[in-house]
């Protein structure tokens, strides 16, 4: 299993996926409790099955688990350690694909109108302007921050580098917010409170929890913004590859997730045809 985990790391898998893997994968080893070679596909089936009844969790979230241990059962077949692989005969789990909108104008208003803090507002606008995911806002300095220019570096997934970018208001509020800290602490967003901790995902994910029930919006978290920019960048006519490569995203498929919000275009073009005849 170290050898598993250390493979995957010079991959460019971070720390906190390896964490998730170790942890699945121990808990599946001390359910079973038998030599790694003897275990069965019905051995995996039966442990999946107890695994979601105990914790009513949806089938996306099995299939992620059953994605870690089919990874760790191909790579024991590749290094010849298992003659077959168990995961071969294990279906995934059947996911009910709903839209996941973004947010609209009127929803992007009212959160900025109820945010309390400075530091609440600027950090609602990067995460639309740039449309970085949460865990890279968390890991930004201010020294990351070029205020002679709008563009900003963030490491994405497995490491890799990418630019993205500061509109007007994301630039403005940034900035007011550095200007009222009064602590020293590198990070770019940090704890409203002593000792002014950076934020954390939990954190992040808390303050926009609140923002969402004082101005009504619902299912409001960070990954929206992610959505809402990605959609908007599209019908603001941004061609689809540029926009998975400003998302940072390995596969197009991914992207095309976020085109599913464009029914909207969809639905007024034929309503014009329809007028039209």
């Amino acid at each position: 299993m170290e050898c598993f985990f250390a493979e995957r790391e010079n991959e460019g898998l971070s720390k906190e996926t390896i964490k998730n893997y170790r942890m699945h994968l121990h808990f599946l080893f001390q359910d079973i409790n038998k030599n790694v070679r003897e275990i069965t596909d019905e051995d995996i089936n039966r442990y999946l099955k107890r695994y979601k009844e105990k914790r009513q969790v949806s089938n996306g979230y099995m299939n992620d688990i059953r994605h870690v241990f089919n990874s760790f059962f191909c790579w024991m077949q590749i290094k010849k350690h298992i003659a077959m692989n168990p995961m071969v005969s294990i279906r995934p789990f059947k996911e009910v694909k709903r839209i996941k909108r973004p947010f609209t104008g009127e929803q992007m208003e009212s959160m900025r109108s109820h945010c309390d803090r400075e530091r609440d507002l600027a950090l609602l606008e990067v995460l639309y302007s740039t449309a970085i995911r949460v865990g890279e806002v968390v890991k930004l300095n201010r020294s990351d921050i070029d205020f002679s220019d709008t563009g900003i570096i963030v490491f994405g997934k497995g490491n890799k580098e990418r630019e993205t970018y500061l509109n007007s208001k994301a630039f403005y509020h940034l900035k007011e917010y550095l200007k009222i800290r009064t602590d020293d602490n590198e990070a770019l967003f940090v704890s409203s409170r002593k000792p002014y901790q950076r934020l954390t995902k939990a954190g992040i994910q808390n303050i926009f929890r609140n923002i969402g029930k004082k101005s009504g919006v619902e299912k409001v978290h960070p990954h929206r913004f992610r959505r809402t920019a990605a959609t908007d960048l599209l019908r603001a006519g941004m061609p689809l590859e540029e926009v998975k490569e400003y998302l940072g995203h390995e596969k197009i498929d991914t992207t095309m997730i976020y085109c599913t919000v464009n029914q909207d275009n969809i639905k007024n073009c034929l309503l014009y045809t329809s007028d039209a005849a």
